[in-house]
C-alpha cells in the first residue's frame, strides 16, 4: 500500500511481531534532492504515545530529501498481558530494519522512549546499527521522572480534564510556554489523549534500566540533549554521552517536545551527523550552528 506525500511516494507496510502488526513508512531509496547516496538510511523510532505522524510529521519529509528514511510505528504486543518491556519494542524495531533494509546497517534515531529502545537495539544488534542518534533519552528512570509519572497516573485514573494540560506543561520548555498562546495549543492538547498502549508505555517509563547495555554500544553515536527538558532532564543525555564509548554531544535550547519546538534545528543536527558521523571526534561537544 502506498500514498503520495509532497510529490514523493512514501510506501507503507507492516511486519508482525509478538502477534502485533507493526506498521512503518518508507521514503524509498531514489530521487534525493541533494547528495546522499553514500549515507546510511535513517530509521526513526518515536516516543511515548507517539507515531510517525505525531512525532515525525515534520522531520520525516525533510530528512528524506537527502537520504532514505524509514519510520516505525510501535505497537502493543498481542496478546497483551498487562505489561510492556523494552525488549518487546526492541524486537519490533529490529524486525522492521531486517525486513525493509536487509543487509544494511542504518542510522537509528530514537526520541524519548524511542531513544531507550534505539539504544537497546544498537547494543544487542550491532550488525543492524552503523550510527545512532539518541534525542532526549535516558539510561535509568530516576526519582524525578517517577514523581512526574505518578502524578500523570493519578490524573489518568481520575479521568481528569487536566491531564492534557499537565502533559503539555511538562513536555514543553519554560521559554516556549512563556510565549505560547494557550488557544493555539488546544489542538496539540487534544492529541495527547491516552489509550491503552499509551498507558503501557507510561508504566514502562517508570522502570527503565538499560545501564547494563549502554556501555556495550559500538555504533558511532550522537546524543542530543534538550536544555529546558523537564520530562527527561538534560543530565540524562549527558549520562548517555559519558557512558557510550564512541559518542559526541549536542544540545538544543528546547523542552522535551523538541520535535515540536525546534524541529528544523533537530533536522539539521541529524542530517549533518548522518552526512559525516565522525566529523567530530568521540567525546566532543558539537557546537551549535550560528546564522
Amino acid at each position: 500500500m502506498s500514498k503520495v506525500e509532497s510529490e514523493r511516494q512514501v510506501a507503507e507496510g507492516s511486519v508482525t511481531v509478538d502477534g502485533a502488526e507493526v506498521r512503518y513508512s518508507d521514503s524509498g531509496a531514489a530521487h534525493f534532492s541533494g547528495q546522499g547516496d553514500d549515507r546510511a538510511p535513517i530509521v526513526l523510532v518515536h516516543g511515548t504515545g507517539g507515531s510517525t505522524q505525531k512525532h515525525y510529521g515534520y522531520l520525516f519529509p525533510l530528512l528524506s530529501a537527502r537520504q532514505r528514511v524509514v519510520s516505525v510505528d510501535l505497537a502493543q504486543p498481542v496478546p497483551a498481558d498487562g505489561t510492556l518491556t523494552v525488549e518487546h519494542l526492541e524486537k519490533q524495531v529490529a524486525a522492521v530494519v531486517e525486513a525493509v533494509l536487509p543487509g544494511q546497517a542504518v542510522t537509528l534515531v530514537g526520541y524519548s522512549l524511542g531513544s531507550v529502545v534505539a539504544a537497546a537495539v544498537a547494543a544487542r544488534h550491532p550488525e543492524l546499527v552503523r550510527n545512532l542518534v539518541l534525542v532526549a533519552g535516558w539510561i535509568t528512570t530516576d526519582a524525578q521522572q517517577k514523581l512526574r509519572n505518578k502524578v500523570w497516573q493519578q490524573l489518568r485514573k481520575e479521568g481528569s480534564s487536566a491531564l492534557g494540560e499537565y502533559t503539555a506543561f511538562c513536555a514543553f520548555g519554560g521559554p516556549f510556554l512563556a510565549l505560547a498562546n494557550l488557544e493555539e495549543l488546544a489542538h496539540t492538547l487534544k492529541s495527547l489523549a491516552p489509550d491503552d498502549f499509551y498507558d503501557l508505555q507510561m508504566a514502562l517509563n517508570q522502570t527503565v534500566d538499560i545501564s547494563g547495555l549502554v556501555p556495550g554500544i559500538k555504533a558511532t553515536t550522537l546524543v542530543v540533549g534538550c536544555t529546558h527538558d523537564q520530562m527527561v532532564p538534560v543530565r540524562h543525555s549527558k549520562a548517555l554521552f559519558g557512558a557510550i564509548p564512541d559518542a559526541r554531544y549536542a544540545e538544543i535550547a528546547s523542552g522535551h517536545a523538541v520535535v515540536f519546538e525546534r524541529p528544523a534545528q533537530l533536522v539539521q543536527v541529524i542530517d549533518q551527523f548522518n552526512a559525516s558521523p565522525s566529523r567530530h571526534a568521540a567525546g566532543s561537544i558539537v557546537p551549535a550552528d550560528r546564522p
